[in-house]
């Protein structure tokens, strides 16, 4: 039976999405907050962490059923051609987009690229994303539409995620309690690993008791404890837990502000993580002001684009570049400061305004009919293998 639609939790979704696009505008292209006053937005990649825990409450909530006594293959097959049809034609698309770009500068315009650039455009890895495997290769940093690394790792826990199901369901009370405090450990041991230090020398900029790992085999096991907890969320929901204080508005707007304050206060991620468990709870727990926001239409168009955002946005922000690159200002011209006035702000509305209206055509054109072709297709296939199977 189809679950009922959690209007509450797409707009989080969305909002964390533009975030992260913030978060990117800032590190490579222009600074828009002063860390002298506030260094808040550092901290923002932890909403891809947000969306590890997100999709492993989405996925328990909606595919929890099918699994919870044993795994049947007609199951399996609807569920990865579901989730198949949700994230590969835009993952593809943009896949492509910035292949055409590495070419246009390279081949096109016989532009050199410095070494960094060089290992993000590394034609070995294009294999493992046609696949969306590249969550698990072994090159040094991101490769290709960036932000995509946490495609390639989610990918992996929904082939994984009917076995986990199995366990999880079989596992006591207190069992479920010590799933907890591994999840605990887990997150500590991934800001420690970080602090050690990586032989990855790019990556200077990450901070102390970070989770900011984008490489396998950290980004891997950072996006599976996220979904664990995702799914421990969600056993926590089924049981109502913390319902009489979460569902109200004041406690869900105070977890908000108790967030904004641990990034400015830098606080170890091992800290931050915990708000984003409970204020998906207290989403799907309120009935009053918070929701009633929440299921407006601006928001909820917000979170239908929320994957189209995520996607998008580094192939558009790689576009400028390469505008930039093609047609590099006169060796005479000075230098401009790096931060200057209003131009960073200014400059980033801009930019989110383009990431927005090219994620809702992506949306509207792109995902949605993608996603209706491939479904019907995959739902033919499997009436078609039945019939076979049975005449």
């Amino acid at each position: 039976m189809k679950r009922a639609y959690l209007t509450t939790l797409t707009p989080l979704r969305g909002i964390a999405a533009l975030l992260m696009v913030v978060f990117h505008f800032n590190m490579l292209v222009l600074p828009i907050i002063n860390p002298a006053i506030t260094q808040l937005h550092r901290r923002w990649y932890l909403f891809v962490d947000f969306f590890f825990i997100l999709s492993g409450f989405i996925i328990t909530y909606v595919y929890g059923s099918w699994f919870e006594d044993r795994v049947l293959a007609v199951s399996f097959r609807r569920y990865m051609a579901a989730r198949f049809a949700r994230i590969y034609p835009l993952h593809i698309l943009t896949l492509l987009w910035v292949i055409g770009l590495y070419l246009l500068l390279t081949q096109g315009y016989h532009v050199v690229l410095d070494p960094i650039a060089q290992g993000v455009f590394d034609a070995s890895a294009i294999p493992m994303h046609v696949l969306m495997l590249h969550g698990f290769n072994t090159v040094r940093s991101a490769t290709w539409n960036t932000p995509s690394w946490s495609i390639g790792s989610e990918w992996l826990l929904y082939l994984l995620f009917p076995i986990l199901m199995l366990g999880f369901r079989r596992l006591p009370s207190m069992g479920r309690f010590a799933l907890l405090l591994v999840v605990l450990g887990l997150y500590y041991y991934l800001t420690k690993s970080i602090q050690a230090g990586q032989p990855y020398k790019p990556w200077l900029w990450l901070l102390p008791n970070t989770l900011d790992n984008i490489t396998f085999p950290m980004s891997f096991l950072r996006c599976f404890t996220g979904f664990l907890l995702g799914m421990i969320t969600y056993h926590a929901y089924n049981q109502q837990s913390g319902l009489y204080w979460l569902r109200r508005s004041w406690v869900f707007v105070a977890l908000g502000i108790g967030l904004a304050i641990s990034y400015h206060l830098q606080l170890s991620d091992t800290l931050t993580i915990w708000f984003f468990p409970l204020l998906i709870l207290g989403a799907c727990y309120n009935t009053g002001r918070v929701s009633k926001l929440l299921q407006t239409r601006p928001f909820q168009r917000l979170g239908d684009w929320s994957y189209s955002i995520y996607m998008v946005h580094m192939p558009i922000l790689f576009s400028f570049l390469t505008i930039q690159l093609i047609n590099p200002p006169a060796p005479s011209a000075p230098a401009k400061p790096l931060v200057y006035g209003l131009a960073g702000p200014i400059t980033c509305i801009v930019f989110v305004a383009i990431v927005l209206g090219v994620s809702a055509l992506s949306y509207r054109f792109v995902e949605l009919p993608a996603r209706s072709y491939l479904n019907r297709k995959l739902k033919s296939r499997q009436l078609t293998n039945q019939t076979l199977k049975f005449s």
